[in-house]
């Protein structure tokens, strides 16, 4: 044999042998491959139950929560004092706002299984409001509030009425920040978030909002003083906090007001107060001091009683969001004055009252450059 075959044999040898070794090689990485893909099956398995399980248990949380509420709901229906109101409606937001970060978390994860990433360090919660529906009480804040909400930008905090500024101030700003959601990105724009408590009459409150929220926009209400007078009437008259007649009660407000030294606690009480309540034009002045004119929107409520899509429409356009229409089924228009107890003021307490807030509207027109008609 030459040399030339034997090479030729070795040669041969040798390629026989890396292609038994290359066909080794292959069907391990194949069962390699398959042992992957069969772990990574299992992971994605026990991800998926590990969710379900989660959203199970955050569902069971928020119904536990949910039939709380109801319980403290059916005592706030009830008569009681002011102080026990109070500390039901403490537990009543503290429930709520545990229910909100419980349903943002449920959110995430469901939100998670239909393949939307979450970015990096993106909270649940944590926003300060874009803006506050500051009043008036009894001025159609509760309904203007949630037809707002409906806008696909607009996304509702915790609860309503926080009171974080009046009541929870102690509480402290992390507490008010836990009651609205992250803003999110919904096709280019941002969600915005706010609250609606009224504030309007507040002393201390605009303060305190303009060092924490000095960007807000801020919305008010203004209703009729008079109907609203009448309605707060009855409002404490359900919760047992008033048991004179209308016009006892407006006779012992005004021998109040007119007491040159009052207690501390007077002066809290004077936000929700019968009469002073309706002195608009003096509590907008004192949130002029920590805000200027072009964060404040002030609407009228028999309009928007009137024509909700057009005052909402007013809404979105200074919040600086796109136009949209609301289901005719979300709005109920309200006709001023018809219906309920309005009809059972007595026309003589009606007039006197009329002629008691006459100048103080006027002050108002002249303040608003706009003459609301009351």
């Amino acid at each position: 044999m030459s040399v030339f075959d034997k090479a030729l044999g070795i040669a041969r040898r040798a390629k026989a042998f890396l292609k038994r070794s290359r066909g080794d090689v292959a069907r391990g990485d194949a069962a390699s491959n398959a042992e992957r893909r069969e772990q990574r099956a299992k992971n994605q398995k026990r991800a998926r139950q590990l969710r379900s399980e989660h959203k199970k248990r955050l569902r069971s949380e928020i119904s536990s929560k949910k039939r709380e509420i109801s319980r403290l709901r059916r005592g706030l229906d009830g008569a009681e004092s002011r102080a026990a109101h109070i500390e039901r409606k403490r537990r009543k937001k503290t429930a709520q706002q545990e229910i909100f970060g419980l349903e943002m978390e449920l959110r995430l994860a469901k939100e998670r299984t239909a393949g939307e990433p979450r970015t990096a360090g993106e909270p649940l919660t944590g926003a300060l409001p874009d803006f506050v529906v500051i009043g008036t009480a009894k001025g159609g804040t509760s309904y203007f509030y949630h037809l707002l909400t409906q806008h696909p930008y607009v996304e509702p905090a915790a609860a309503k009425e926080l009171h974080f500024f009046s009541s929870h101030f102690d509480e402290g700003v992390e507490w008010y920040r836990r009651c609205f959601p992250a803003p999110r990105w919904k096709e280019g724009l941002k969600t915005i978030t706010g609250e609606a408590t009224p504030y309007l009459g507040s002393q201390y409150v605009p303060e305190r909002m303009a060092e924490v929220v000095p960007r807000a926009r801020l919305i008010a209400l203004l209703r009729n003083p008079v109907d609203r007078a009448y309605s707060m009437y009855h409002h404490r008259v359900r919760h047992g906090w008033e048991t004179r007649t209308f016009e006892e009660a407006i006779e012992a407000r005004k021998a109040r007001m007119l007491e040159t030294r009052r207690d501390e606690s007077a002066i809290r009480d004077e936000g929700s107060s019968y009469l002073r309540g309706g002195i608009y034009v003096d509590q907008l002045l004192r949130w002029t001091k920590f805000f200027s004119d072009d964060q404040m929107l002030i609407l009228k409520s028999e309009d928007f009683f009137e024509c909700p899509q057009k005052t909402l429409k007013v809404a979105f356009d200074f919040l600086g969001l796109p136009d949209w229409e609301l289901e005719a089924s979300e709005i109920i228009p309200k006709k001023r004055n018809k219906g309920g107890y309005e009809e059972g003021m007595a026309p003589a307490t009606r007039r006197r009252l009329e002629e008691y807030f006459e100048p103080h509207n006027k002050r108002l027109y002249d303040f608003l450059g706009r003459d609301f008609g009351w």
